[in-house]
């Protein structure tokens, strides 16, 4: 379980590496004199290389040993840390954030290749359950630990902190990660991917677990002016508000091996599914209703995320086994699914928004019904076979 450990760390890291800066943007933004529009520039160019990096990392983590490609890509991202530490100018700054994006899109992309590579099938629905929970909690905390350092250190003191948590990553790559002799036939062009979408069940599998994900993180993204503007909540409501939804889903996820190893794997996928289609009734019930009470809206996305815990952590690895060959890159075209997906959904939504959880949660609705769509589809075709015990 070292190995799983490892992996668990680096995903924390993956997790916390923009939340745990975001405190520092005022400061930043004072620091080097900038507009609103510019700071937002370190949000924006990280984002940008880690989407553009992912499809590449996918086909270097086939065609090489995953190990070197994983270690390499830390190895980046502590050079983008320490540049955003020692950043005189905002300039170099910039590059810094580009530098991190780069640097944590293979981490990102291959830590559920390799768990793959080195655990059963039957044992990865419960670490999937375990990486999503402990990812999460750290996004839901990693602001709070930011505004603290900052207050202390600065705004070089997170990127400082980043630093120290992606040495210790890469030492602990280094000494525990494997390697795993990779596949030379591999191409580096975007023509890797062609046999990934010539798959019927493949495609399936990505278009449940996208669609499933995607509506969860559109709501996370719309959210703050939601809450904030339509309904009202102030800044500190809106983090209880927030860090509840955040909380619910990483005690599932958490809790997901034991309910998994009691109920048995079909069990808690027939479950999920059926909450997840409930799910969908009591969103669009309640974008219906116009209602304006965020304790209302809460609770039923609260419920929401309890549904698909067992859905997504299920799915994600049956569908790396569908081309054994190609996990990494099955893995990157989830991960820029779910990133196209959300920035799309977002863009479409912010534009018919009306201040209400109506546009909201029936774009969020759209979404959960077309994933339950592809499981359907999963299930008819038998393409998923899933274990009782």
């Amino acid at each position: 379980m070292l190995l799983f450990f490892v992996i668990l760390i680096i995903e924390i890291l993956a997790g916390a590496e923009v939340d745990l800066f975001v405190p520092s943007l005022p400061e930043l933004q004072s620091t080097f004199h900038l507009s609103p529009y510019m700071v937002q520039l370190t949000l924006s160019v990280n984002f940008v290389s880690y989407c553009l990096c992912c499809l590449f990392a996918g086909t270097l983590g086939d065609r090489y040993n995953r190990r070197h490609v994983m270690l390499a890509s830390l190895f980046i991202f502590v050079l983008g840390s320490i540049t955003c530490a020692m950043a005189t100018t905002f300039e170099m700054l910039l590059l810094g954030r580009c530098l991190q994006g780069v640097g944590m899109a293979a981490p990102a992309v291959l830590a559920y290749a390799i768990i793959s590579d080195h655990y059963p099938i039957e044992k990865q629905p419960a670490m999937l359950g375990i990486l999503n929970g402990m990812t999460t909690t750290a996004m839901a905390f990693a602001p709070t630990i930011g505004s603290y350092v900052n207050l202390y250190f600065n705004w070089r003191g997170n990127f400082t902190v980043l630093l120290i948590f992606s040495i210790i990553c890469l030492i602990a790559g280094y000494l525990f990660i494997p390697s795993k002799k990779g596949n030379s036939t591999v191409s580096l062009s975007p023509s890797a991917y062609w046999s990934l979408l010539c798959s019927p069940p493949l495609l399936a599998y990505m278009a449940a677990i996208t669609f499933l994900v995607t509506a969860y993180w559109l709501f996370i993204g719309i959210s703050p002016i939601l809450f904030m503007q339509g309904l009202g909540v102030s800044l500190s409501q809106f983090g209880l508000y927030q860090g509840s939804l955040a909380g619910i889903f990483a005690v599932v996820s958490l809790l997901s091996p034991k309910i998994l190893n009691k109920l048995g794997q079909k069990t808690c996928f027939q479950a999920g599914v059926i909450m997840t289609m409930i799910s969908v009734a009591l969103i669009i019930l309640v974008s219906l209703s116009a209602t304006k009470n965020p304790l209302i809206i809460t609770a039923i996305l609260m419920f929401y995320a309890i549904s698909v815990v067992f859905p997504v952590n299920i799915l994600y690895p049956l569908s790396l086994e569908v081309l054994p060959n190609a996990k990494a890159r099955t893995a990157a075209l989830i991960m820029a699914g779910r990133l196209i997906f959300t920035a799309l959904a977002l863009e479409l939504t912010s534009y018919f928004y009306n201040g209400t959880f109506l546009n909201v949660g029936l774009a969020m609705a759209i979404f959960l019904i077309l994933s339950l769509f592809f499981i359907w589809t999963l299930i008819k075709k038998s393409w998923l076979m899933l274990d009782s015990e």
